[in-house]
């Protein structure tokens, strides 16, 4: 069985992490791969060596890295398209495992104390994934309150949304 070709918003996400990479000049092979489903175009960057760098502290020059690579490819196809991801190392994986954790763990508080929790600010991507973990939680609820960059997560009691 061959594989598919790469639709063109996947390549052109590929085209440009490589290019990226190349200009990072690691000292050791880093290796570009990606899938894409009928809504995402996944790119993962692997090697050898520890990538922090092109992580960044709490995923930032990722984040970063991951808007840029979605604007040319928009700029390239004149179109929005699927949703592209980056992650490099494993870090999303470990990410939103980590954010699952602190779902449980704070849902749990909640469900002990009845009083709500708020969590440090966090990005729309991270508060998603708390939400969405919090959703399979039941006798929970959650809410975003705040601006950006401030923006925050309060897990409470159902009912509870309205007296915050």
């Amino acid at each position: 069985m061959s594989a598919q070709p790469l639709s063109e918003q996947a390549a052109i996400a590929k085209e440009v992490v490589e290019t990226v990479v190349d200009y990072l000049d690691f000292p050791v092979p880093v290796a570009v791969e990606v899938r894409e489903d009928d809504e995402q175009v996944s790119v993962s960057i692997t090697s050898e060596e520890p990538l922090g760098v092109l992580i960044g502290k709490g995923g930032q020059t990722l984040n970063a890295l991951e808007m840029i690579v979605k604007e040319i490819v928009f700029h390239r196809t004149g179109a929005r398209g699927k949703h592209i991801m980056l992650d490099a190392e494993g870090y999303r994986e470990r990410q939103t495992e980590s954010l699952r954790e602190l779902a449980r763990e704070n849902a749990q508080r909640v469900l002990d104390t009845g009083e709500s929790v708020a969590l440090e600010p966090m990005t729309a991507r991270d508060r998603r994934t708390v939400h969405m973990a919090l959703a399979d939680i039941e006798g929970v609820s959650s809410f975003s309150v705040g601006e950006e960059p401030h923006r925050h997560l309060v897990i409470c009691l159902p009912g509870q949304e309205a007296e915050e």
